[in-house]
């Protein structure tokens, strides 16, 4: 097969995250396995344009992105508007660029950011990777209403939902986000096939060693630094935990930071046990999984995120949220723990317990986590999943694509 993945961002990229994170897993799967690869990603400079052969995956960064990185391009005042008049040229480009391509069997293209607009004129089938929408609001867990200036990018965040609800394939990280689209858009569950995000597996995994109690107790958080990832409810449990429960920790927040993580640095002097470290390398996370004694991700809604998949194959003993994809993950006290979100008093309370299990028992959590991840969740068996799909909907394209000629 020769499969094309449509992406603006793709690693390596100061855009990328865990979209792009997935789409290399998968290109370097299929390719070892012996199919053709292609990626039509975004260049971080939208001025340039690149093809390059990278480990055998035929990669062409568009110039002309919808998007703006300051440490890339000079800033000027319409940089923030290009989402609007670049959407469809961009698109457009992309379209261009698929079509000066041969024989594609099948084309990837992630909801996130509607770049399937133009590729329905193609006759290649075209599967949309259900990542989670932009209108997906995490507090109410149905579609996000926008207020003042955010009204904006109404138009084109329902551009996403109309190209996921037009598709005749579609593709989930999570069985979680599929019954938000069934539930949201009105899609028959029929038409979503569902197969995780595959996760390469370290060959530095291995088993932990644990104490029965320690003097301080080390508490990471991976992830965009946010309110709906569950930051501020995280620091409170931490209070909670030190105040009530006299538990002596740190707690150090690692992942992308903005605005919102400028208005929880003060929280730093209050609490001398708390550190927003910011963006590390993934080599460098995954050390601190190995390193820490409890790894939380207390978001009010997450899809099947990357860094809990990757904390427990490190071994990591993981408190995740039961809101979302982390319960398909996660069996509650046999390969990590889970919560209902938005309450700090519980995570103290949870996260109390898991820190006083004995060495045995969070040895037993900690190898039936990395059993978990590595049979599950590793690359080699996603990559055969989703052949078997893809070859699924080539036929089925071929198939309706025959029926409709003769009719």
């Amino acid at each position: 097969m020769h499969i094309c993945f449509v992406c603006r961002e793709y690693v390596p990229s100061l855009r990328g995250g865990g979209i792009a994170s997935y789409i290399k897993e998968m290109a370097i799967g299929l390719h070892n396995a012996g199919h053709q690869v292609t990626v039509i990603c975004a260049s971080d400079d939208t001025t340039k344009e690149s093809i390059a052969d990278e480990n055998g995956i035929h990669v062409i960064r568009l110039k002309g992105g919808d998007f703006y990185i300051p440490e890339v391009e000079k800033k000027n005042n319409f940089c923030k508007f290009r989402i609007f008049y670049r959407f469809y040229s961009y698109r457009k480009k992309i379209l261009q660029a698929v079509n000066k391509l041969k024989n594609i069997d099948i084309i990837e293209v992630p909801d996130f950011g509607a770049e399937a607009y133009f590729l329905n004129k193609l006759s290649i089938p075209i599967v949309i990777r259900l990542h989670t929408p932009s209108l997906f609001d995490r507090e109410t867990l149905g579609i996000a209403q926008y207020h003042g200036w955010k009204k904006l990018f109404y138009w084109t965040d329902k551009k996403e939902l109309k190209v996921i609800q037009q598709a005749q394939y579609i593709s989930s990280c999570s069985t979680s986000l599929k019954e938000w689209c069934v539930n949201n858009l009105s899609i028959n569950e029929k038409k979503i096939h569902v197969t995780y995000n595959p996760v390469k597996l370290s060959s530095s995994a291995s088993q932990k060693i644990f104490e029965n109690e320690k003097p301080t107790y080390q508490i990471v958080f991976a992830g965009t630094i946010s309110k709906v990832k569950g930051c501020a409810d995280l620091i409170e449990a931490g209070r909670i935990l030190t105040e009530k429960y006299h538990i002596n920790i740190t707690l150090t927040l690692y992942g992308k930071t903005g605005s919102y993580a400028e208005e929880l640095k003060p929280l730093e002097k209050r609490y001398p046990w708390l550190k927003i470290a910011g963006k590390i390398n993934r080599d460098q996370l995954i050390k601190e999984y190995q390193s820490a004694d409890l790894v939380c991700f207390p978001s009010w809604w997450d899809n099947m995120p990357m860094v809990c998949i990757e904390a427990m194959q490190a071994g990591a003993i993981v408190l995740g949220s039961s809101s979302g994809g982390m319960n398909e993950i996660i069996t509650d006290g046999e390969n990590g723990f889970l919560a209902e979100p938005r309450n700090p008093e519980l995570w103290a309370e949870k996260m109390y317990t898991i820190l006083n299990l004995n060495k045995s028992q969070k040895t037993l959590i900690s190898n039936n986590s990395i059993q978990r991840i590595n049979h599950d969740f590793s690359t080699e068996t996603i990559t055969k999943q989703m052949i078997e799909y893809y070859q699924n909907v080539i036929s089925n394209f071929k198939q309706h694509k025959h029926e409709s000629s003769i009719r």
